[in-house]
């Protein structure tokens, strides 16, 4: 077994062009010997969504983005679209873990006690690679199923190649699409809250099988709200 743990100091060498022999040099000669087996077995690592999630005794794991709440949700977005830079892309991935594979005797998401969450790390970090590796695949799986085809256009747009923008629109949306690569998720958030400030915290540990539906009702509400208007402007200028 190769534990995760592991797994990111290879990916440390890796990563600064080392090879595996001087990760292997830093041990025992006695462990050395296992560990070379272990790692001709577990590398490359492939198929992991094929590997079967068992029931861990250690953590509950989310498969799908409708196990999780909206704030999990956005944390593992942020990730995910590279809006936070890790040192290794085994780093990257175990921020990911700790959001998915959450203590068990966890009934809802909270990862306020750094205590808890310190030890969740421990734990994963001491998991076998391939067990955080099937968890992490199987859920990016789900997600790319449920963002980009069941709720296709909902958080990120598709873009329509057959709509032509006028200049005065480009330049509209440039100065748009700053703003909302700053505050995308927060407006999420006040919109779902009716802009109540005091409700923020309740909005962000809200299902995403709550959120889904409604933010697919309000994303083509607003479609049809632009395309009137697209309609009205066109008209005017008759």
């Amino acid at each position: 077994m190769i534990t995760f743990r592991q797994h990111i100091e290879i990916s440390k060498i890796n990563s600064k062009k080392g090879s595996v022999k001087d990760y292997l040099d830093t041990i025992p000669l006695v462990e050395r010997v296992v560990l070379i087996r272990d790692i001709e077995s577990v590398y490359p690592l492939k198929d992991m969504d094929n590997r079967k999630l068992n029931d861990s005794k250690d953590f509950n794991i989310s498969s799908s983005i409708m196990d999780l709440v909206l704030g999990q949700f956005v944390m593992l977005e942020q990730i995910i679209t590279g809006k936070t830079n890790f040192t290794t892309e085994a780093d990257n991935d175990l921020e990911i873990a700790k959001l998915l594979m959450r203590p068990k005797h966890h009934k809802e998401f909270d990862n306020s006690n750094e205590k808890e969450e310190s030890e969740n790390e421990t734990k994963i970090l001491d998991t076998d690679v391939r067990d955080v590796y099937s968890a992490l695949t199987t859920f990016l799986k789900n997600r790319d199923y449920v963002l980009f085809k069941q709720f296709a256009g909902v958080f990120y747009e598709i873009p329509d190649e057959e709509d032509e923008e006028e200049e005065e629109d480009l330049l509209r949306k440039t100065a748009e699409q700053l703003f909302q690569q700053q505050w995308y998720w927060y407006s999420i958030v006040r919109v779902l809250a009716k802009e109540d400030v005091t409700k923020y915290n309740e909005v962000y540990m809200l299902s995403m099988s709550t959120v889904m539906p409604e933010m697919s009702f309000l994303a083509q509400k607003s479609k049809i709200d632009s395309a009137r208007q697209k309609e009205d402007r066109a008209m005017r200028k008759l």
